[in-house]
C-alpha cells in the first residue's frame, strides 16, 4: 500500500512537475512579501505586478492593451498620492501606455515591418498629419515645454490605441470586441462604486459633480465616457455569432452603464445620446449620407444667420440645474444664469479671441489654460470664473485647437472627424456582412457621441476619453481595411474561377 502511494505521488509529481514549480515559487514569494510587509517595506510586494507587466510587454502585448484598457477608468493622477510631484501623471495607465508605445516602435523598427494599409488609410493620414502639426506648434508654442509635453501624451495615447490597435483588429475583427469590453468591465465597476456613494449621500444632483473622484474628476467626462460605452455596448447585443460570455456580459453592463449615465448628471451626455440616436434613425430608414450632410450644413448656416434672434430667445431661459431630469435637461440652454453655461461661452469667446491674436501657428498645444485669463471679457464672468485663468481648457475639442494651433490645427481635428464618421457610415451602407455592419454603425455613433459632446466639452488630451475614442477610430478603420482585402480575394477568386 505504502509503494503504491509513493508510486502515484512520483507520477503526480512527474506529470505535474511545472504547476508544482509555480505554486512552490507562489508560496515562496507570498512568505518574502509577508515579511517585507511586516518590516512595513511595501515596495517589494507590488513589484509583482511590474514583473507581470514586463512579461505581458515582451510576450503578450495584445493581453497588455487589454489590461491597459481595463486600468484605464480605475487611474489615479499621480499627484492624488504624490503631492510633492510636479506634473501629471495617470497612473497606471499612462505608465503602462508609454511602454506600450515604445515597445512597438521598437518592434517596427527591428522586423522592419508594418502593414501599409493602414498607414496609408485616409484616417490615418489625417491623423498624421495632425501629429505633424502639433509638432510644428510644439516649436512655435509660447511655452515650449508644456506643448512638447502636450505632444508627447498623444503619441502614447494614439500610437498604441490606434496603429496597433488597428493591427489586431485588421488581423481577426473579434479582438475589437475584447478592447471594448475590457474598457466597459472597467468602468461599470466605477459606475457601482459611484452609485454606492450616490445611495449614501443622497442630493442626487450636488453631489453629481464630484462623486465619481478620483476615477473621474468631473461629472462631465464620466457622462461622456458613458454616453459612448452605451452606444457600443448596446450594439453588441445585434452582433451575431458573440460567445456566451460575451453575451451575458454586455446584457450586465448595459443596465449597469445606463444607470451611471443617468446619475452623471451631464446634459452635455444626454443630449450626445440622443442625437446618436437619432442618426441612427436616419440610417436606418436609409436616408442618403449626402442628405444628412447637407441638412447638417443648413443647420449650422441658419444657426449663424439668425444667432442673434437664438442667442435673445436662450436668454429668456431661466431654468437652473435641478434633480428633476427634465428641468435640468431644459437648463443646457440657460445662459442667462446657469454659472456653467455662461462660463462656457467665456471660455469660447476667450478662445477666439487668442486665435485672432495668432490665427496661424496659435499660443502653442496644451497653453490655452495658461493663457487664457487675458482674453476673458467681465460680462461673460461668472462665481465660477478666476482672474488667474487657470480654471481648465477651452471647453471644446474644435475651439480649443483653433486657439492653440491656429486655423489648420481645428481644421485637421474637424478632417479627422469627418472622415471618421463618413467611413463608418459608408461600411454600414457597404458591407454585408452583418458584424462588420453592426461594429462599424455602433463605433460611428459612439463617435458621433463624442464628437457632438466635443462641442462643448474637451477631454481628449485625458488617457479616460482617448482611449475608447482613438480605440473606435482604429477598429473603423481596421474594417475598412479588412473589407477591402476580403473583396479583393472573393474578386479573384471569382475571376479565376
Amino acid at each position: 500500500m505504502l509503494n503504491a502511494w509513493k508510486s502515484k505521488t512520483r507520477a503526480f509529481c512527474t506529470k505535474e512537475k511545472s504547476q508544482l514549480i509555480i505554486l512552490g515559487l507562489s508560496f515562496l514569494f507570498l512568505i518574502v512579501c509577508a515579511v517585507f510587509i511586516k518590516y512595513q517595506k511595501l515596495w517589494f510586494p507590488y513589484s509583482v505586478f511590474g514583473l507581470f507587466a514586463l512579461y505581458l510587454l515582451l510576450f503578450k502585448m495584445d493581453t497588455l492593451l487589454y489590461l491597459t484598457a481595463f486600468l484605464t477608468p480605475f487611474s489615479i493622477n499621480i499627484n492624488e498620492f504624490m503631492p510633492d510631484i510636479s506634473y501629471g501623471l495617470s497612473f497606471p495607465s499612462e505608465a503602462l501606455m508609454l511602454a506600450l508605445m515604445l515597445m512597438f516602435l521598437a518592434k517596427i523598427l527591428y522586423e522592419n515591418h508594418y502593414n501599409i494599409h493602414i498607414s496609408k488609410h485616409p484616417i490615418s493620414l489625417a491623423i498624421i498629419f495632425y501629429l505633424l502639426w502639433l509638432g510644428i506648434t510644439s516649436i512655435t508654442s509660447t511655452i515650449p515645454w508644456v506643448s512638447v509635453k502636450f505632444l508627447i501624451s498623444k503619441l502614447w495615447f494614439i500610437i498604441p490605441f490606434y496603429f496597433f490597435l488597428c493591427q489586431l483588429v485588421e488581423k481577426d475583427i473579434k479582438k475589437s470586441i475584447t478592447f471594448f469590453l475590457s474598457y466597459a468591465l472597467g468602468l461599470a465597476l466605477i459606475v457601482c462604486i459611484t452609485t454606492v456613494k450616490h445611495l449614501q449621500m443622497g442630493d442626487v444632483e450636488k453631489v453629481s459633480h464630484w462623486v465619481m473622484s478620483p476615477y473621474y474628476n468631473d461629472h462631465t467626462a464620466y457622462g461622456a465616457v458613458l454616453a459612448f460605452f452605451v452606444c457600443i455596448v448596446g450594439g453588441l447585443f445585434f452582433i451575431p455569432h458573440l460567445t456566451k460570455k460575451q453575451k451575458t456580459a454586455s446584457a450586465i453592463l448595459f443596465p449597469i452603464l445606463l444607470v451611471g449615465l443617468y446619475l452623471s448628471f451631464s446634459r452635455a451626455a444626454w443630449l450626445s445620446v440622443i442625437i446618436s440616436m437619432g442618426v441612427w434613425v436616419l440610417l436606418l430608414l436609409k436616408i442618403k449620407m449626402k442628405s444628412v450632410l447637407i441638412f447638417i450644413g443648413t443647420v449650422v448656416v441658419l444657426f449663424f444667420t439668425f444667432q442673434s434672434t437664438i442667442l435673445h430667445q436662450l436668454n429668456k431661459n431661466e431654468q437652473e440645474s435641478s434633480n428633476n431630469f427634465l428641468e435640468h435637461f431644459q437648463s443646457i440652454t440657460n445662459i442667462s444664469s446657469d454659472a456653467s453655461n455662461v462660463e462656457r461661452i467665456n471660455r469660447w469667446t476667450s478662445a477666439w479671441r487668442m486665435f485672432k491674436e495668432k490665427p496661424v501657428f496659435g499660443y502653442g498645444p496644451g497653453t490655452y489654460q495658461f493663457k487664457y485669463a487675458p482674453f476673458q471679457r467681465s460680462k461673460f464672468r461668472t462665481i465660477i470664473t478666476t482672474n488667474s485663468g487657470d480654471g481648465g481648457n477651452a471647453h471644446s475639442e474644435y475651439l480649443g485647437p483653433l486657439a492653440e494651433t491656429g486655423l489648420v490645427g481645428m481644421l485637421s481635428v474637424m478632417l479627422i472627424v469627418f472622415l471618421c464618421i463618413y467611413k463608418g457610415i459608408h461600411i454600414y451602407y457597404q458591407e454585408k456582412q452583418k458584424s462588420i455592419r453592426i461594429l462599424s454603425l455602433m463605433c460611428t455613433l459612439a463617435l458621433i457621441s463624442y464628437y457632438t459632446h466635443g462641442i462643448m466639452n474637451n477631454f481628449l488630451d485625458t488617457d479616460k476619453l482617448a482611449v475608447p475614442v482613438f480605440g473606435a477610430m482604429a477598429v473603423i478603420t481596421a474594417l475598412d481595411i479588412y473589407r477591402k482585402h476580403n473583396h479583393n480575394i472573393n474578386t479573384v477568386d471569382n475571376e479565376n474561377k
